[in-house]
């Protein structure tokens, strides 16, 4: 929910490619990001059944599928590109700049003589920018609820493609997939013993690591889940280029190294990074051309302005949602605003910031009701509770993304249809 970038609407002239499965759209102008949301725009569905994951992109919204990706018009819903293929799963991602959609499949449906095909896609046009056989590349992915989102996926540059493998990083080049520069887990953690590379973030000018380091104790049992343990929790940042190490911080955050293990690094707007560590529910924000850090304790940032300047903040002990400028300064208070945290009429899906308040989820909307509820926007200048027309008996709602022109929100009805609503 957290990749915000500068936005683009793509004017909608498809032409065909070659691959009966690849459209591209030729014009890009601007669109922004909603500030607030009040109702249903627009609806796209598929009789694909699996869970869609959605994305932010240049126009609107990246929607994928096990065959493929579709982008979508944040504005109308209309299909501006697509890329499918014909056999196979597919595994893909957004590239943590938001420039590229990048899959990966195997060919022949996974036969072993096959190999792997890698794709990258400009976000914008749906053009192919880069192809390679990728058959021998390896990479370290996370295991989630997801299993198309291929984590390794989003580190891609317009000149490298960053992996984390099982001896530490890997920098290919997009033009034929040969190495470029590693670095050992070992070298990149300066560790004495156990290290280990936990997540990674990957821009233009920078690849931020996060690494930890602890002392196992010879003959003795496991100690990463040992309160009082000792163990470094650090960031790393590298030129994506050449590999230099350009800024190293190391803090100890966390009971035990299994707490540092566990951190995610979300790109958040442009060259801001949330760190967060879900066993302890404290986050940081990391300036990546700097690497200095924001310790927010049990505060998260939900949204921030096209280059960082402006951060939404959710304050877990009071409730409240505050914009705020880079020093902290306050420039709107949901409780001031409103006199207290306004109490949702739905929950259990989660909430996502935008610029004017909070967007809180349904988990599941129920068919027949008088005003099936999706979503409740609290916001600084009001409310709104935005209902939805299912004739479906259940429908399960999954993620939401603010996107150019709406917020994204994926769903599966109780018939094993997917789709996506946008809402404005």
């Amino acid at each position: 929910m957290r990749i915000i970038f500068s936005i683009f609407f793509l004017m909608v002239f498809l032409v065909g490619c070659s691959s009966p499965g690849h459209q591209v759209t030729e014009s890009v102008v601007e669109l922004d990001h909603r500030t607030s949301v009040s109702e249903v725009a627009w609806e796209w569905g598929t009789p694909d059944s699996s869970r869609l994951a959605v994305f932010p992109v240049p126009g609107g919204v990246a929607v994928l599928q096990t065959a493929g990706v579709v982008v979508l018009s944040g504005e109308t819903g209309e299909e501006l590109w697509q890329y499918q293929v014909s056999e196979g799963e597919v595994s893909g991602n957004v590239s943590d700049n938001g420039r590229y959609v990048v899959l990966r499949w195997e060919r022949n449906g996974g036969e072993d003589t096959g190999g792997a095909e890698l794709i990258i896609l400009d976000s914008g046009t749906g053009e192919i920018v880069h192809e390679f056989d990728s058959t021998d590349i390896e990479a370290v992915e996370r295991v989630g609820w997801m299993p198309q989102i291929g984590e390794s996926l989003s580190g891609v540059t317009g000149d490298v493609w960053v992996v984390q493998d099982e001896d530490g990083l890997t920098a290919h080049q997009l033009e034929d997939g040969e190495v470029l520069w590693s670095s050992a887990t070992g070298d990149l953690a300066r560790c004495a013993d156990v290290g280990s590379v936990d997540d990674l973030a990957v821009l233009d000018d920078v690849v931020v690591a996060a690494f930890t380091c602890y002392e196992q104790p010879e003959g003795q049992e496991p100690v990463d889940m040992t309160e009082g343990q000792e163990f470094a929790s650090g960031l790393v940042g590298f030129d994506p280029t050449t590999g230099e190490e350009l800024w190293r911080s190391e803090s100890q955050i966390g009971l035990f190294p299994a707490d540092s293990h566990s951190r995610v690094l979300t790109v958040q707007g442009r060259g801001l990074i949330v760190v967060e560590y879900p066993y302890e529910e404290v986050r940081q924000l990391v300036d990546p051309s700097t690497g200095d850090v924001t310790d927010l304790g049990r505060n998260d940032v939900l949204w921030s302005n096209s280059d960082g300047s402006g951060l939404g903040v959710w304050h877990a002990e009071s409730r409240d949602y505050r914009r705020e400028d880079r020093s902290g300064e306050v420039l709107a208070s949901l409780v001031e605003e409103t006199g207290a945290a306004p109490a949702p009429t739905v929950s259990g899906g989660g909430f996502l910031g935008l610029e004017d308040g909070v967007l809180y989820l349904a988990e599941e909307v129920e068919g027949g009701a008088d005003t099936p509820m999706l979503a409740y926007f609290a916001g600084f200048q009001g409310v709104s509770e935005i209902t939805v027309d299912w004739d479906a008996q259940r429908t399960e709602v999954h993620d939401a993304e603010s996107v150019p022109g709406a917020v994204a929100v994926s769903y599966t009805d109780g018939e094993g249809r997917s789709g996506v609503i946008g809402l404005r």
